[in-house]
């Protein structure tokens, strides 16, 4: 990755330490095909690699849903970040446009910093995915053609089919 990727990470990383406090940072490493490598670098350089999902609480329960693309997995709303967009601004407008919530951001429960590359190792492509802690007042939900299902849970109590990093987020 270029200088100026890793500059922009890393300031994105030190703007959400500053604005929420300190959190646990995952690297992991995806080798992908070529064609899918472009795809992620014309992300990356258009500012849209990455997303941001949100540990929405009310009361003692925390809201799942489960996207009609992928029906099979329970996960936190959220979505990919557009191109100018904060992590915050996508988490916040996400959730709304999602469920119907408004909701205040509270913190940051882990950042996955996902590589991309063409080999293991490699020289690759870097995009943040935030999983903010969020509160909405509102337990009410209205869904967006996108949603299939969504539902408050015990966090102690997830169901068995969740997303890649619900469980580790929720055991925390």
């Amino acid at each position: 990755m270029s200088s100026s990727g890793w500059d922009g990470v890393r300031q994105r990383l030190a703007g959400l330490e500053r604005d929420y406090g300190a959190f646990d940072v995952v690297e992991e490493e995806t080798v992908v095909p070529r064609a899918v490598y472009t795809d992620c670098l014309q992300a990356a350089e258009a500012g849209s690699l990455g997303g941001a999902r949100v540990v929405l609480r009310h009361d003692d329960e925390v809201l799942l849903v489960r996207y009609h693309d992928h029906p099979e997995a329970w996960d936190f709303p959220g979505g990919s970040t557009e191109r100018g967009e904060s992590h915050a601004d996508t988490a916040k407008f996400r959730v709304h446009d999602d469920v119907g919530s408004t909701c205040t951001l509270t913190g940051v429960a882990r950042v996955i910093e996902q590589s991309f590359a063409l080999v293991e190792g490699g020289d690759g492509v870097t995009g943040l995915w935030v999983f903010f802690e969020g509160e909405t007042s509102d337990a009410e939900l209205s869904l967006s053609e996108e949603i299939l299902e969504a539902r408050w849970f015990d966090a102690a109590d997830p169901p068995d089919a969740v997303g890649p990093h619900v469980s580790a987020i929720l055991s925390d």
